[in-house]
């Protein structure tokens, strides 16, 4: 990555329609900001693969990108996100200070001991006194939304520096959804800080169409001021060769048929019903596998339920996984599938593995819910079934696993798909024009 010139520590497509002709802008400075604390920036999952491809996709295009993240009571600021490394602090303004610093660790030590909810004021003060130190060098502010991240979004319209707000969830509406509310003044501040970088955006981009028709019934957001771009997919990364024999060895595989799920485990994941549609397979197709490539918060229900089913000799799970890994287990896939259960409200994800999939040119079984039935069609490039429908599931794993020419179409048409407009590449262009469309109302 380049390191920006002058630097110094003073002062698929859109449901709103991206021109195809839309001119791009070149050699953009861009900051890409993220304030959340205690994120691990060397992650190979969730909003860190998406940041990192897109600032790589960024300087693949020739703009100079900089990540900016707030760590303990520093803001530093990331010259290459492929070596993190090479590092620098962003000078701050009176919360640099010691007295400041003093006055800050007793009122947190008090806020601690009366066990007050967490707000983020400290650290939407320092990440604001050094954006607005920092953003006068960059043309473009582009945050990661967070929760009770608002720090970027007020430095921004002090240096009059175009923001771009990624939204990729409602946070709150997440918590929710999966039984743990944000309640109480934590709430109220949540939904103003949120209700404000909203107000203050000159841009917001979503990775699909539930999470832009939420922002503008429930948050009020003008719809045309909202961009969904999908995620995307490295697609040469998942089209080199693979020693299929010695990867089906590694994982003990053998020759079984096998089905695949990539991804952390969370409770919305759906694996329970995938262990259910294996119990179901198992006693037609006695040599079935399913490998279970990843972790997460989720893996002692899914090993529950592992053990509830007495599924252990047909279930293999890997742990997490280096991403450079991820291609040379999917090419032994024969099913790969996201099993996404009926959820209380409508899915807001893009699910980056689904992506993956397509690039692999794998046979896909996919819940019919949010962005997943925009990208897949049925039987043209994979198949749908029913969100928590475990009956349906294992019936759309047995057919194919029985018809190696039908997998073999699906995963084409899906690989086709996957280059013609899911690949980078693309959502690059199209975030340039979110960017050009930022510039013009500056």
């Amino acid at each position: 990555m380049t390191t920006l010139t002058k630097m110094t520590e003073a002062g698929t497509a859109a449901s709103t329609p991206l021109s195809a002709g839309a001119s791009s802008p070149t050699g953009l400075r861009v900051a890409y900001v993220l304030q959340n604390v205690g994120v691990d920036l060397a992650a190979e999952v969730g909003q860190m693969m998406l940041i990192r491809q897109t600032i790589q996709g960024l300087e693949e295009r020739g703009h100079q990108v900089e990540l900016l993240n707030l760590q303990g009571r520093d803001v530093v600021a990331y010259p290459n996100v492929a070596d993190l490394s090479q590092q620098r602090q962003v000078k701050l303004g009176v919360s640099g200070k010691r007295p400041y610093q003093l006055i800050e660790g007793g009122l947190r030590r008090l806020h601690s001991a009366l066990k007050l909810p967490y707000l983020a004021g400290f650290d939407s003060r320092r990440f604001y006194e050094a954006c607005v130190r920092a953003l006068p060098n960059y043309q473009i502010c582009h945050e990661y939304a967070g929760l009770l991240s608002v720090g970027a979004a007020y430095a921004s319209q002090k240096t009059n520096t175009p923001l771009v707000l990624t939204v990729d969830a409602d946070l709150l509406l997440e918590a929710d959804v999966m039984g743990e509310p944000i309640t109480g003044t934590r709430r109220k501040a949540a939904t103003w800080a949120a209700s404000k970088s909203y107000e203050l955006a000159s841009q917001i981009v979503t990775v699909s169409e539930p999470t832009k028709a939420n922002l503008v019934k429930n948050w009020s957001v003008p719809a045309e001021k909202i961009k969904i771009i999908p995620n995307g997919v490295n697609v040469a990364h998942f089209q080199q060769p693979v020693d299929t024999r010695q990867v089906r060895t590694e994982f003990g595989l053998g020759d079984a048929p096998t089905i695949m799920f990539v991804g952390g485990f969370q409770m919305w994941h759906g694996l329970d019903k995938l262990l259910e549609a294996v119990a179901v397979l198992k006693n037609v197709l006695p040599q079935v596998r399913l490998l279970l490539v990843g972790d997460g918060p989720a893996r002692p229900f899914v090993e529950d339920n592992i053990y509830r089913l007495n599924l252990e000799k047909y279930v293999t799970i890997t742990g997490f996984l280096p991403h450079a890994k991820i291609p040379e287990l999917l090419a032994v896939a024969d099913v790969v599938t996201v099993p996404y259960p009926k959820l209380p409200q409508e899915m807001w994800f893009s699910p980056l593995k689904l992506y993956e999939y397509m690039a692999a040119g794998k046979a896909i079984v996919a819940s019919s819910a949010g962005q997943i039935k925009n990208v897949i069609r049925h039987n043209e490039n994979g198949l749908l079934v029913a969100p928590g429908a475990v009956a349906d599931l294992a019936d759309a794993c047995l057919h194919l696993l029985q018809n190696e020419a039908e997998r073999t179409r699906l995963g084409q048409n899906a690989q086709q798909e996957a280059e013609k407009e899911h690949a980078w590449a693309r959502q690059i262009e199209r975030l340039e024009q979110v960017y050009e469309a930022a510039l013009r109302g500056r």
